[in-house]
């Protein structure tokens, strides 16, 4: 992507983020006079008091789409706005974020770095996830960390029968059962005992939740591949980036593979990813 890419930046938060207002305002009077087209999206203009556009015009026409709020809002507005040809950059208001790696207070010096070519681009696998109840496809969801499929509010084991292609793999009695991208490899699944995954492989991780047979450990699956979860025994949840959720039923199959179009991230040159991990997950210094 050239520099002169970035002429118009989408602004997205989440309904009830509560914060100072004056910083959003000083950013929007920044990137008017850097001589940048502003949109934003319905909770932004509600927020701001100020007109907000519609999801096709920021899906079709913005070229940087700026997320306000904790990781639970990027990944609301990586769902919202998939198909967009923009990247997207988290700026975190929050205790906790992977996503949104920068803070309110450096977002203006980071977006001069944009504009003058200092960035690099990564790109990361999203899921597709079909329900089929019999042959009739029910339900659809996206997601950018995981899909789940896990037992409701009743401490029961459920029987899930795990196929690749078509072909099984495994059977897993458990709680239930993670496939997460690379990217949601430091949220759900990593809380499950799941591996940390570099963000630009191509695999997924397939990781039981509290397995009944110790030797059912995560697995690592490449992305070209679709995978197949079928319940056997019990009404249980399909769960996307654990914001979007649907009922399934016993027989369900639910059929997940890698989204057509990844989710691009905008990120500082001189940024690693390690020093993100190092930050987030408190990793210290070796001693000496």
């Amino acid at each position: 992507m050239q520099t002169e890419a970035f002429q118009v930046i989408a602004l997205s938060t989440r309904p009830e983020l509560k914060a100072d207002l004056k910083p959003f305002h000083t950013l929007v009077k920044f990137l008017n006079k850097a001589g940048k087209k502003v949109l934003l999206d319905s909770n932004a203009g509600k927020l701001l008091g100020m007109k907000a556009s519609s999801d096709i015009e920021i899906r079709e026409e913005a070229d940087l789409i700026l997320v306000f709020g904790g990781d639970g809002a990027f990944l609301g507005a990586a769902r919202h706005f998939h198909g967009s040809d923009a990247v997207f950059a988290g700026v975190r208001y929050g205790k906790l974020g992977f996503l949104t790696e920068y803070l309110p207070s450096e977002i203006k010096q980071v977006l001069e770095k944009f504009f003058s070519g200092d960035y690099r681009i990564s790109e990361r696998i999203a899921l597709e996830a079909e329900v089929l109840r019999g042959k009739k496809i029910v339900k659809r969801l996206f997601a950018l960390n995981e899909v789940a499929v896990n037992q409701n509010k009743l401490c029961r084991m459920v029987e899930l029968e795990i196929e690749m292609n078509g072909k099984p793999i495994t059977t897993y009695n458990s709680d239930g059962v993670i496939l997460a991208t690379p990217t949601g490899s430091t949220a759900y699944s990593l809380s499950a005992g799941g591996p940390i995954v570099y963000p630009s492989l191509n695999a997924f991780v397939l990781t039981p939740i509290n397995p009944h047979l110790l030797a059912n450990r995560p697995l690592m699956i490449p992305d070209n591949r679709e995978i197949g979860i079928i319940v056997k025994n019990a009404n249980v949840t399909l769960t996307a980036d654990g914001q979007k959720t649907f009922p399934l039923r016993e027989g369900d199959k639910v059929l997940i593979r890698k989204a057509a179009q990844p989710i691009r991230v905008i990120h500082e040159t001189n940024r690693n990813y390690f020093d993100i991990l190092r930050a987030k997950l408190g990793w210290g210094e070796r001693e000496r």
